[in-house]
């Protein structure tokens, strides 16, 4: 099995720092065409993604799409080329900003990303996307108290299952800050995995709440894509 993250789907605004943050729509389907003709299959549902075991084998020829925050850009640019190919994801959802706007960090990448609203969150649902929690107000975990970060973790999920009327059972690590005590209350909380922003095979991961991916940012083109696929397997 192969995890990958994304984060934004879309050609980068003149005005946005970070710019790296962007993969074009149109690299994203020719990645996912690479994937498709090296014979890669995705999860095919919510049973499979959830029988990570890391001290066993993993079939190979598995790969997972995990896209960090829930933006908009998501289920216009992502969402048709995934359906197309047959895939399936993972998004991480900052749970007290759905509909909104990343006002964790606009101001310091210059440009307002647009997040989806429940209506599209229930309609990925219904097609077998995974939902996952990426906190509240993405936070730096290890930089607030323990007890904001228990409420960042706990209260996420309760809100997400509240809202999507789903299980939320994955995490995600707001800009792969944690450490030992945070992974602690993410397993606490009644997640059963934790992704980190950590560049590596998932199977060389420490543990369930601390799994690798592969990272894709926009200038991710073709043969390093390749190479990353491959050394990963």
């Amino acid at each position: 099995m192969i995890a990958y993250m994304y984060h934004n789907i879309d050609k980068p605004p003149k005005e946005a720092k970070l710019k790296t943050l962007y993969l074009k729509p149109s690299m994203f389907k020719r990645q996912l065409y690479i994937l498709s003709k090296l014979g890669y299959k995705s999860i095919s549902g919510k049973d499979n993604l959830l029988n990570i075991d890391l001290e066993k084998n993993y079939e190979k020829k598995i790969v997972l799409l995990t896209f960090d925050d829930g933006y908009k850009d998501f289920i216009q640019n992502a969402y048709p080329t995934i359906e197309e190919y047959g895939y399936k994801a993972i998004i991480f959802v900052v749970a007290n900003e759905i509909g909104n706007f990343n006002r964790w960090d606009y101001k310091v990448l210059n440009v307002k990303k647009y997040l989806m609203d429940l209506e599209d969150l229930r309609f990925l649902i219904k097609k077998g996307f995974i939902i996952g929690s990426h906190t509240l107000n993405h936070p730096f975990l290890t930089k607030i108290s323990k007890e904001e970060a228990k409420k960042e973790i706990d209260y996420s999920k309760k809100l997400l299952e509240d809202k999507l009327g789903v299980a939320i059972e994955t995490f995600c690590y707001p800009y792969g800050d944690y450490n030992q005590d945070i992974a602690k209350m993410v397993e606490e909380a009644g997640y059963k995995y934790a992704f980190t922003t950590k560049d590596g095979k998932i199977k060389d991961s420490e543990d369930r709440f601390q799994l690798k991916r592969i990272n894709i940012f926009g200038n991710t083109y073709l043969p390093k894509f390749i190479l990353k696929t491959v050394r990963s397997e």
